[in-house]
């Protein structure tokens, strides 16, 4: 009985999936022939353009959407399509193919208008809201409201309303005062002084080539955020010197945060039912880092 269900929903996804995709082909197959002898008094007509409503956010052009997959089809290994590991040339492509305003959906049918134009960003980030809502890091709320011994809130960067308008207030004086960020700047200079030498140390003296770039900007990034936030040398620079286990553990736990963050939102979103490996993943990377 089990399996006679399974195989109906993955018929039903199946058909439904064709029928989005081959929309205008079924529709001028099936539905036209079926119009030629109606009388033109019977047809329903549709509202002159003048007073049709402006369009909304399912008018702007992107990837075809499939029901309970939105466009996160792309993304899938046998469409050989795009890879989530270069999701830069994805939204290079997306802006190539629809144009500057494209929209993504999730499988939750939640849309993601992205914007490629300066001007049409600069008319978001200063529209005038006290609540503006921004998609968060589902897996990251998901966890963080598991463990409220932990977090006392999802933090800034997922909160919503009045919670991250609370939290915005009391940081903003601290991370745009000139004073504050000034004092930071030397801190920062040392920081980059050791990213110039680890780069020279590491590059290949006959062709100047660096092996592994990405790998060293991610230590990079990770050793100013910790000098920053927590007032210390992490020593995730060391060009020389091999690091202890516990550096190396966190370098490693947060490379996986991102990991797991981009194969929850790019993926099908199984996680939220039930325990995944992106989940275990994550969260085994969450508790690494904050023991």
């Amino acid at each position: 009985m089990v399996m006679a269900v399974i195989l109906l929903l993955a018929l039903a996804l199946l058909v439904g999936c064709y029928c989005a995709i081959h929309r205008q082909k079924i529709s001028a197959i099936y539905l036209k022939p079926l119009l030629k002898n109606t009388p033109f008094e019977d047809v329903y007509h549709a509202t002159p353009i003048e007073q049709r409503k402006r369009r909304g956010i399912w008018d702007i052009p992107g990837p075809q959407r499939i029901p309970f997959l939105g466009t996160k089809w792309i993304f899938f290994v046998f469409f050989r399509r795009y890879k989530m590991t270069k999701l830069h040339e994805v939204y290079a492509d997306l802006n190539q193919q629809y144009g500057d305003i494209v929209l993504e959906v999730m499988p939750s049918n939640v849309p993601i208008v992205h914007l490629y134009k300066r001007e049409d960003l600069e008319k978001v980030l200063k529209y005038p809201s006290k609540y503006p809502f921004r998609p968060p890091t589902e897996i990251i709320v998901m966890y963080r409201q598991s463990r409220p011994d932990r977090y006392a809130s999802v933090g800034i960067v997922n909160e919503q309303g009045p919670m991250w308008q609370r939290l915005r207030s009391s940081l903003t004086s601290s991370i745009t005062s000139p004073r504050i960020l000034q004092n930071f700047l030397p801190a920062l200079n040392a920081v980059c002084d050791d990213f110039v030498e680890l780069l020279r140390a590491r590059r290949d003296p006959h062709t100047n080539v660096v092996p592994n770039f990405e790998e060293l900007a991610n230590l990079m990034g990770l050793e100013a955020v910790c000098t920053l936030m927590l007032g210390r040398r992490m020593g995730f620079l060391a060009a020389n010197a091999k690091q202890p286990e516990k550096i190396s553990q966190l370098a490693a736990a947060v490379k996986q945060l991102f990991i797991s963050q981009r194969d929850s939102y790019y993926g099908l979103g199984l996680w939220k039912y039930f325990p995944t490996k992106t989940y275990r993943d994550f969260a085994r990377a969450e508790d690494l880092i904050y023991e």
